[in-house]
């Protein structure tokens, strides 16, 4: 089973590979079609139809049976609707940018604390970038709770606003 896990995260770091360099020389349209492959593959739905779901029904989604959060899910989802986000924001599609910072968000700080092989430098800085980036926007209440325990965790509580 752990090779197999393995084995998913590879090929789903290849295809962010890919991805990024779609979305650096501005092929965006290549970019959201790999976006949308690994999402089948991965999340096993139509991320268009995740992106319809209020909070907590986009956040059923990454928790299995048991209703116990899939960490390792939840980061890799985390990270191509980070991806999505960028390449909205370069099209200046703000609204649904914003939208996908606050799910990545969301999905990081549940996950992160839980998920060790994920605890990077890239996922740390791209956490405090989104932290900086939604500061002054008021989030949903479970988002702010989420926030606050992933700083908590880093032991930086007291640069989390009330």
């Amino acid at each position: 089973m752990q090779d197999y896990i393995m084995r998913i995260v590879e090929q789903f770091v290849q295809a962010l590979v890919a991805i990024v360099g779609y979305r650096k020389a501005g092929e965006y349209k290549e970019a959201r079609e790999q976006i949308r492959t690994a999402a089948r593959s991965l999340l096993r739905t139509d991320i268009d139809l995740l992106l319809l779901f209020d909070n907590d029904q986009f956040l059923d989604h990454f928790k299995d049976y048991a209703n116990r959060l899939e960490t390792q899910k939840c980061v890799l989802g985390a990270d191509l609707f980070h991806e999505l986000a960028l390449i909205e924001d370069s099209e200046q599609k703000t609204d649904v940018a914003l939208r996908l910072k606050i799910l990545c968000l969301y999905l990081y700080t549940l996950a992160l604390p839980k998920e060790q092989q994920f605890q990077d430098a890239q996922h740390l800085e791209k956490v405090a970038a989104l932290i900086e980036e939604l500061k002054d926007l008021p989030l949903p209440e479970k988002i702010v709770a989420s926030v606050h325990s992933y700083m908590v965790f880093l032991g930086d509580e007291k640069k989390v606003k009330n």
